[in-house]
């Protein structure tokens, strides 16, 4: 979420308390503003505007007709907490302050060009960013939250079949929907992407799933003018909502886009289910993906060497006394590092891979435990000639987080060379 240092002005034009009206005035006309700071000795005693000078006598100090009660706002502040201020004291203006030293002043124009890009247009929902910064800071509050993932099936289709007019409206219905029956209280909604929507939780999980229930009930019996009966459909997955203790040490944003995409592969998966519902903890677990044990595989070497930002990632394994070395190089920013070690991996392992199949790397996921965290690795495999399968390899953080990244991936490569092994010639 961006923050109010992005947006304010740092060339500030000021008043001292006892400048008169009409120099404080003429100095607003001449900046083209509507109101300034008054500072005494470097901090902020008061704000006056031009509302407030009106009527005043000319030689009149400001001191006696600024606004006291100085609203503040630090620059690390979101937009949205500065123009939830400003919206519920009706002010139009904030002055930032660092450190108790006035750096800049914001105003509502400032922001609302920028909040606009964080609403969707055609649903009024905000986009994830919001949904993202409400999970975050429930997690530091230490409230429990839940993911659903509301994923329209078939939405492409519908959209072809019917015409984009009739893809509108239906977006428009769920999300009328979606607020019809969730609350504000405990719910945050936003539009997720183009036939998405997510909502962050805190109700329990068995209430959570209730409310996909529910939400998955209306959203089929949801008739759009232009498209037939049952044309509205969705699949929802569910993730969280259950943390037994406090954890501490926690990266909460982290946690938060873990959660989404967890619910979102759930969501995937749920399509496949008669329900069309399914909660995270359902989805294929490390156990399965490491049926032929990790030591089927031996590291022997583990490096990731990084320049300028960019990253070459190399993995050395021995099977059967047959060492392979796989290789991957790109940018390590934000969790491209792990990508690379999981792409290197991948590669070693392929030299044990039989032709046609092959496998590719659909998510990395991070999910915190009472212990600790873990790394998940979900793959794809498939060839010409068979069925595409998900497998998952999970491993616990260590004091080497690259040795984890690589033993996740490698349980998820033990499952895929079973699968591929077994399958017929």
């Amino acid at each position: 979420m961006r923050t109010v240092a992005e947006f304010m002005a740092k060339s500030l034009v000021t008043a001292a308390p006892g400048e008169t009206v009409t120099a404080v005035a003429r100095r607003l006309t001449e900046h083209g503003i509507g109101g300034l700071p008054v500072l005494e000795a470097g901090s902020t005693v008061g704000i006056v505007t031009l509302k407030d000078l009106v009527g005043q006598p000319p030689y009149r100090p400001v001191r006696e007709v600024m606004t006291r009660d100085v609203v503040i706002v630090a620059p690390t502040a979101r937009i949205t907490d500065a123009y939830a201020i400003m919206d519920g004291r009706r002010i139009g203006r904030l002055p930032v302050v660092d450190h108790g030293a006035l750096v800049g002043i914001v105003t509502r124009g400032d922001l609302l060009k920028e909040l606009g890009r964080l609403t969707d247009p055609m649903t009024d929902l905000p986009w994830s960013g919001t949904l993202r910064q409400e999970a975050a800071d429930l997690l530091k509050a230490g409230r429990e939250v839940s993911v659903l993932f509301i994923d329209l099936d078939d939405f492409g289709i519908v959209n072809k079949l019917y015409g984009h007019v009739v893809g509108d409206r239906v977006i428009k219905a769920v999300a009328s929907l979606l607020r019809e029956k969730t609350d504000p209280e405990s719910d945050v909604i936003c539009r997720y992407a183009g036939d998405e929507f997510a909502i962050v939780t805190t109700r329990t999980v068995d209430a959570a799933t209730a409310l996909a229930l529910l939400l998955r009930e209306v959203i089929v019996a949801t008739e759009v003018a232009g498209a037939p009966p049952g044309a509205v459909s969705a699949a929802i997955g569910i993730a969280g909502g259950k943390r037994s203790i406090e954890r501490h040490d926690i990266h909460y944003d982290a946690t938060v886009d873990d959660l989404i995409t967890m619910a979102s592969r759930a969501s995937t998966m749920a399509k496949r289910t008669e329900s069309r519902i399914l909660h995270s903890s359902q989805t294929p677990t490390a156990s399965r993906a490491e049926a032929g044990g990790e030591d089927r595989v031996a590291i022997r070497r583990i490096d990731l060497g990084v320049e300028d930002g960019r990253g070459t990632a190399t993995v050395e394994l021995e099977l059967n006394g047959r060492r392979v070395t796989g290789q991957a190089q790109g940018s390590v920013l934000g969790s491209g590092g792990m990508r690379l070690l999981v792409d290197a991996t991948m590669s070693a392992v392929r030299h044990w891979l039989p032709q046609p199949w092959d496998v590719v790397v659909e998510e990395i996921t991070r999910t915190p435990l009472d212990s600790g965290e873990a790394v998940h690795i979900l793959l794809v495999m498939g060839s010409p000639t068979s069925e595409e399968h998900h497998v998952l390899g999970s491993a616990l953080y260590t004091a080497d987080p690259h040795e984890a990244v690589v033993k996740a991936t490698m349980k998820a490569m033990n499952h895929v060379l079973e699968q591929a092994q077994r399958a017929p010639a």
